[in-house]
């Protein structure tokens, strides 16, 4: 008896060396052999004890916070799991890795949903369960194999009131207009949404945006080149309006309130053809949670999860059962609600899935 108590307490340690990344492959197996155990049995119940909580995989800060306390409580209160939190951020390369190493230490990753097109072929994405998680309470086109849309974020602007007066820019051709609006703009330095934001300010319809014409939207990048700054993450971009660098600024649609707040109302959103980003959750091929991390899923895309996001981060609800309950005081700046939804423009996940890389090389080669 406690022979066996021994090996079981040493193959259990040895798992978690194991995924931990604090013992090789070839030892681990010597130690499954040694113990007459199959390597698939020992790290199945290792996954097992693992079950009782779920890991989300994000980018800390009030993410954390906010779908902790959205999703999170909702979650434990159905299931009887946990929530906890990697908040290294779920980079695609490093899903890759973490897939590829073995040690799949995540459940559910937020990420965009042409990671979905991207990762889920080359298997290191687990298929959505749609038995559990509902396609109907996404937005059509966003429940794809792999991934599916829980929250919708934006591509927008902001314009200094003060260098613009009663002539505001209203779109985006406005906002590459650099002889009508002078001064210094801001756009997203890794292509997303300013490829789109340069086609339709050259004259492309928001529903004939793709496939994108490279050409076309790198010239038009080009045209104002003199006249751009460039950002990395959203707090950049808020810093370049809030500290004036900038007198019109591409934004993430969910940080146009607190900008106009922290600049008292001298900068204003511009929410017409924002470019509406499908925020995805996605699964880590042999994640440890195992079907847990559909029904996490399947809470979040709930009403009151979508609404509570909304109004703890700012994120749009993409159920759109929860469209008409956004709140009046909501309706400036979430891009689906009943005041922006007729404006917006949708992102297209299997064109940047198949081409994004390309075309952000392509885009940052143009910039530079």
């Amino acid at each position: 008896m406690h022979d066996k108590q021994f090996k079981k307490e040493m193959l259990t340690e040895g798992a978690h060396a194991y995924k931990a990344g604090r013992m090789d492959r070839r030892t681990f197996l010597a130690l499954c052999g040694a113990s007459g155990v199959a390597m698939n049995a020992v790290l199945a119940g290792d996954a097992q004890a693992a079950a009782d909580h779920v890991v989300m995989w994000n980018w800390g800060g009030q993410s954390e916070e906010c779908h902790g306390s959205a999703i999170g409580e909702a979650f434990t209160a159905k299931t009887g799991k946990g929530l906890k939190f990697d908040t290294s951020g779920p980079l695609e390369g490093k899903i890759k890795e973490m897939v590829d190493s073995g040690n799949v230490t995540a459940d559910v990753a937020d990420a965009d949903l042409f990671n979905a097109v991207s990762l889920g072929p080359t298997g290191h994405l687990e298929s959505i369960d749609y038995s559990v998680v509902s396609k109907e309470k996404t937005l059509p086109g966003y429940a794809l194999e792999y991934g599916v849309s829980v929250i919708l974020y934006g591509y927008a602007f902001v314009y200094d009131t003060e260098a613009y007066g009663d002539n505001p820019p209203q779109n985006w051709a406005d906002f590459f207009d650099v002889e009508k609006y002078p001064g210094m703009r801001s756009l997203y330095k890794w292509a997303n949404g300013s490829l789109e934001a340069a086609l339709m300010a050259d004259g492309v319809a928001g529903d004939a945006l793709y496939p994108l014409d490279m050409d076309r939207a790198l010239a038009k990048i080009k045209s104002i080149k003199d006249n751009s700054l460039y950002w990395g993450s959203g707090s950049e971009a808020h810093s370049m309006v809030v500290n004036g660098e900038v007198s019109l600024g591409m934004v993430w649609q969910n940080r146009g309130r607190n900008i106009e707040n922290d600049t008292d109302g001298r900068y204003k959103l511009v929410n017409n053809q924002a470019m509406a980003m499908p925020g995805a959750y996605i699964v880590p091929a042999g994640n440890p949670a195992g079907a847990a991390a559909m029904e996490f899923i399947a809470t979040a895309q709930e009403v009151p999860a979508q609404l509570a996001l909304l109004d703890c981060l700012g994120m749009t609800p993409s159920n759109p059962e929860a469209f008409g309950q956004i709140p009046e005081d909501q309706q400036d700046y979430a891009i689906t609600s009943a005041k922006n939804i007729d404006k917006i423009v949708y992102n297209d996940p299997d064109w940047w899935g198949k081409n994004g890389g390309d075309a952000v090389n392509a885009f940052l080669e143009a910039i530079s």
